[in-house]
């Protein structure tokens, strides 16, 4: 009884941990496409690797081109877990950036923890569907 006790518990905990780790990913990836308008430096430090600056930067402004020619806003969809089609399982987390609910890019996320910057760790473009 103990021990279902337990487990019961530590499932609990680990779903709320992983909705606020989602929920803080969604904030901050929402604020990446108007930050980067607003100032392309702005992406300094929100990449594992500054290599991916550039493709973050094309991915974004093609997301915000699309958004102002579709006047629609941006959606952001996180999914816990690396992409399949572009990962190599270092991230942690995938977001979707839709507009007009048609994936027009994605970004692989590494974030352990509501306290943890959010971090860039691939970009690709929208999902072909």
């Amino acid at each position: 009884m103990v021990v279902l006790l337990f487990a019961g518990a530590v499932s609990w905990w680990s779903a709320k941990n992983e909705s606020g780790v989602t929920q803080h990913i969604q904030k901050e990836v929402s604020l990446l496409v108007p930050n980067y308008v607003k100032n392309p430096n702005s992406l300094r430090g929100v990449v594992v690797d500054p290599i991916l600056e550039s493709a973050l930067a094309t991915t974004l402004q093609q997301v915000f081109d699309y958004s102002v020619a579709q006047q629609q806003s941006v959606v952001v969809v996180v999914t816990e877990g690396d992409s399949s089609l572009y990962g190599d399982g270092s991230a942690t987390h995938t977001a979707l950036l839709e507009v007009d609910q048609r994936v027009v890019g994605g970004l692989r996320i590494v974030c352990f923890s509501e306290l943890e910057p959010v971090l860039v760790a691939g970009v690709f473009n929208g999902v072909p569907q």
